[in-house]
Parts: structure tokens; C-alpha cells; sequence
């Protein structure tokens, strides 16, 4: 579906409640992909995020002003009190945002579990060994570290939290960069979330593939 057949269907809603001319409180809630947050090949000619408000303002004008939209994201809510609006909208930044805490939860519980691990298993190791993996240790435990104080959007925690040894991905991306402790790290902790997530929504959109 088009982004302007989404924008035909939402004008049809709206004006059928002005024309039966219904005062009863409403909120009616619709997706509208947008090239800033979505990746729904199945619609064509998407809006930018500012694109898509745009045109909904219009139409809000088109209606005096007798509707309202808010939005988070990709989704549009819209009734004829502007705070109704507006509250729908703030419980779906709450639940987004809860969402997100949990799964940054899970995260931090899988780096530092991963890092136990490392270290657990470098403890049953000869002298030698161990001096040989020291530094990969310190290194480990700084990426971890880096990675909880990291602010991630949904999609990222997903596709970190699907990776089956974070940090020693993490790492090796680190070594090939021939970076230095410090700042550096974290720039290429930030190259390396992004190629897990290009994986990861690649992945996706085979199984999508697949499924039709």
C-alpha cells in the first residue's frame, strides 16, 4: 500500500465522523511507514517522518480543525480532543520505552554473563595462557562496560541480544581496527552494532520472504 492510499483512508475515516456529525470522544490509531523508521517494503513511496506530518496537517486544516493527530514514530493517533490524542500517544512512548528497558536488562544480564564466562574459563588455564588472554580480558570487560552505558534504540538490543558471543565479536572487529583503549573503543563498539543489526534485519526480511 502507498503511503498516499494510507493518507486516502485516514481522510475517508475522519470525514465519515464529521459528516454524521457524532460529538462523541474518539481515538483512532493508524501506521504510517516512514523512511525514518521503517523498513516495510511492502510500502511504496515512503514518506519522511516530516513529509507524512505535513500532509496531516493539511488535512487538519482541511477539517477546521475539528481533529487532532499526535504521533510517536510510525504511529498516528487521532480524535477530535487534542489530548486524547495526546495521551494515547504518551502511553505508547511509555510502553515503547518499558519495552526498551527491559530488553537493555537482558543485555547487560548477557555481556556480563559472557564476560563471566571468559574469565571463568581463563582461570582453569596454565600460567602462560593466562598472561597470554590478560589483555583480551581487560579489553572484554571494557566493551562490556561500554555496551550497558550505550543508549539503544529496540531494534539494536534485538539484533545484539540474538548475536551468540557479543563480546568476542565485539573484540575481534576491535583488533582488526587496530584502535587504542579508551574512546576509540567505543567507536568501534558503534561499527560493530551496526553491522550485527544489518544482519540482523537482513535475516528478517529473508524470513518475511520466506513466509509469503
Amino acid at each position: 500500500m502507498k503511503t498516499e492510499e494510507i493518507l486516502k483512508q485516514i481522510y475517508q475515516e475522519l470525514n465519515k465522523r464529521m459528516e454524521s456529525k457524532d460529538n462523541r470522544i474518539f481515538v483512532i490509531e493508524h501506521t504510517i511507514p516512514s523512511v525514518n523508521y521503517s523498513e516495510n517494503e511492502n510500502v511504496k513511496d515512503m514518506y519522511f517522518a516530516s513529509g507524512i506530518k505535513m500532509e496531516l496537517e493539511k488535512m487538519m486544516e482541511h477539517f477546521k480543525y475539528e481533529f487532532h493527530f499526535s504521533s510517536y514514530k510510525d504511529k498516528y493517533f487521532f480524535s477530535n480532543l487534542e489530548e486524547i490524542a495526546r495521551q494515547r500517544m504518551l502511553k505508547e512512548v511509555e510502553t515503547e520505552y518499558t519495552k526498551e528497558q527491559r530488553l537493555k536488562m537482558e543485555l547487560n544480564e548477557k555481556v556480563e554473563q559472557e564476560y563471566a564466562t571468559f574469565k571463568k574459563d581463563l582461570e582453569q588455564k596454565s600460567p602462560k595462557e593466562i598472561i597470554e588472554k590478560a589483555y583480551e580480558l581487560v579489553v572484554k570487560e571494557q566493551i562490556k562496560d561500554e555496551l550497558k552505558e550505550k543508549n539503544l534504540i529496540e531494534n539494536e538490543l534485538k539484533a545484539l541480544l540474538k548475536e551468540k558471543d557479543l563480546l568476542s565479536e565485539c573484540y575481534e572487529d576491535w583488533k582488526d581496527s587496530d584502535g587504542k583503549l579508551g574512546e576509540i573503543i567505543s567507536y568501534t563498539i558503534d561499527d560493530t552494532i551496526e553491522l550485527i543489526e544489518q544482519e540482523y534485519n537482513k535475516q528478517n526480511k529473508q524470513k518475511t520472504g520466506e513466509s509469503r
